[in-house]
């Protein structure tokens, strides 16, 4: 007697294209902040020189972001060859990454 489980191919198939639509959210998730974040720079005449996603340290937007907005702290380069760093969040806080809304809170020693 064969004692196989066998999953019905519907099955297969939908959790398939559940993995394979994570994967792409996940891409389109960052791929959209890095988006947001370079706009913002080019908008305002910086050079970004380094820009790190902040998870848990978020800095000034610690209790006010929402889940679908990312921070980044970074380190720019303006027009005049000055060396800025602050947190940049993109994103609105009911919208999250639908939103083109980008916020900085540069560092009190710049």
């Amino acid at each position: 007697m064969d004692n196989e489980l066998t999953m019905p191919p519907a099955a297969i198939l939908v959790i398939v294209l559940a993995v394979v639509f994570m994967i792409a959210s996940a891409i389109w998730y960052y791929r959209r902040a890095q988006s947001l974040l370079q706009r913002w720079a080019d908008e305002n005449g910086l050079q970004i020189m380094a820009s790190q996603h902040r998870i848990l340290d978020r800095g000034p937007f610690f209790w006010t972001t929402g889940r679908g907005q990312v921070v980044y702290y970074v380190t720019v380069v303006d027009a005049a060859g000055r060396t800025r760093r602050g947190y940049v969040r993109c994103g609105s806080f009911w919208g999250g990454l639908l939103s083109d809304k980008t916020e900085v809170r540069w560092d009190e020693s710049a």
